[in-house]
């Protein structure tokens, strides 16, 4: 879980604070409440681009624990290889963005 709290934060730029959808609804509430008192469009704008992003993970949610339960149902323990080799995507993507950030920082200190 804790991966996946890292995983969403750093992709949505800490904008999703939490993966459990019970943090992710109570975020929701908070923000259509909000589209009641901010009257600037820039200011609704940005509230709804997070309402939109908070609605998309918890349909993935929902998608992925069908998903999920189809995919044990033809796979059994196999579906676990699956998420292994997920997990060893992330590690090499943050592998490679890591050289990726190392190089760069030397080639911008060289000038």
């Amino acid at each position: 879980m804790g991966l996946q709290n890292a995983l969403v934060t750093r992709v949505s730029q800490s904008v999703v604070r939490t993966t459990h959808l019970t943090g992710i609804f109570t975020d929701l509430g908070i923000e259509l409440s909000q589209l009641l008192f901010y009257k600037t469009s820039n200011e609704n704008f940005t509230l709804k681009r997070s309402i939109y992003l908070k609605l998309a993970i918890i349909a993935c949610f929902f998608a992925g624990g069908i998903v999920g339960g189809f995919a044990y149902y033809y796979l059994k323990l196999k579906v676990l290889l699956i998420a292994s080799l997920a997990l060893l995507l992330a590690l090499l993507y943050d592998y490679i963005l890591l050289k990726f950030y190392v190089i760069k920082r030397k080639v911008l200190h060289r000038h």
